[in-house]
């Protein structure tokens, strides 16, 4: 939960002046950068949380101190470093708990740095979210599928979709499968799903109306991110999936009898169709 944060860079403008008309070099210029983000942090995300803004190149932290802090107000419940590393790597870091509900929003300017003839500006939202309100969200309150029986192990089922409605969001969402009913009675597997895609097949069984002819399984979708670890609490939510089995009569039982006919008084033959009885459940 805690890596549910969405960064979106807004815009980055830069702009040029010659300071010295009657010099070619490098320096004859002064850049001026001003960029603007736009971040969301969850509201219980814990003192020492940090969160990537924005890297630049390592030469740009070589000629800056290190660990050098760009904004710490006292009023903040966080202040913005400028960290080697890789990259150079502008992070917001967590000092103070957040109040979501007396303050939702922080939105502060700040001169980055300011390094021979290099300043950049930035100006910063941090937008404090509930992540409890962006649990992923199914299109159906329950699915219900048809296969028919007999069908081949690797048989497509059907599709379960879920999407994510917050629309900063950058995750991403993985399905899982629960249930008493995907284990066949000999602890076989019935049912698998494409964890990326929502698609279900039948897995490693095949399905007897005689035997059994409604499944009822459940569907986790998973929002994650692509560098998640096993200490993230994940955001989940869960549909019901009802699997029906469609009964075939591959050889239906006939009785074949003779009776007369009283037009020509001639014995006829008649064929009659007998089908499999009903069963109760």
């Amino acid at each position: 939960m805690w890596k549910l944060i969405y960064n979106l860079i807004l815009f980055s403008t830069v702009s040029m002046t010659r300071t010295d008309r009657n010099k070619l070099s490098d320096r004859s210029y002064s850049i001026k950068s001003n960029r603007t983000y736009m971040i969301f942090v969850p509201k219980d995300v814990p003192i020492g949380y940090t969160q990537i803004i924005d890297t630049f190149d390592l030469s740009f932290c070589l000629r800056c101190p290190t660990n050098k802090t760009v904004s710490h107000q006292h009023n903040l419940p966080f202040e913005i470093l400028l960290l080697p590393n890789d990259n150079c790597t502008l992070y917001l870091h967590i000092i103070h708990l957040f109040d979501q509900k007396s303050i939702p929003k922080y939105t502060i300017q700040q001169q980055l740095t300011r390094v021979e003839n290099i300043t950049i500006n930035i100006q910063l939202s941090v937008n404090i979210v509930d992540v409890n309100d962006h649990v992923p969200m199914f299109g159906n309150e329950f699915y219900h599928f048809i296969v028919k029986e007999n069908a081949r192990p690797g048989t497509y089922i059907g599709h379960v979709q879920a999407y994510n409605p917050f629309i900063f969001s950058t995750s991403k969402i993985s399905y899982i499968l629960h249930g008493t009913d995907l284990k066949h009675s000999d602890n076989k597997t019935m049912f698998r799903i494409d964890k990326y895609t929502g698609d279900i097949f039948l897995f490693d069984c095949k399905l007897d109306y005689e035997t059994k002819r409604e499944y009822t399984i459940m569907v986790e979708a998973r929002v994650y991110e692509d560098n998640e670890t096993a200490t993230q609490i994940p955001l989940s939510s869960f549909v019901d999936i009802i699997i029906s089995v469609e009964d075939i009569n591959d050889e239906k039982l006939q009785i074949i009898f003779t009776m007369p006919d009283n037009n020509n008084n001639e014995n006829s033959v008649k064929i009659m169709n007998i089908s499999k009885p009903q069963l109760s459940k």
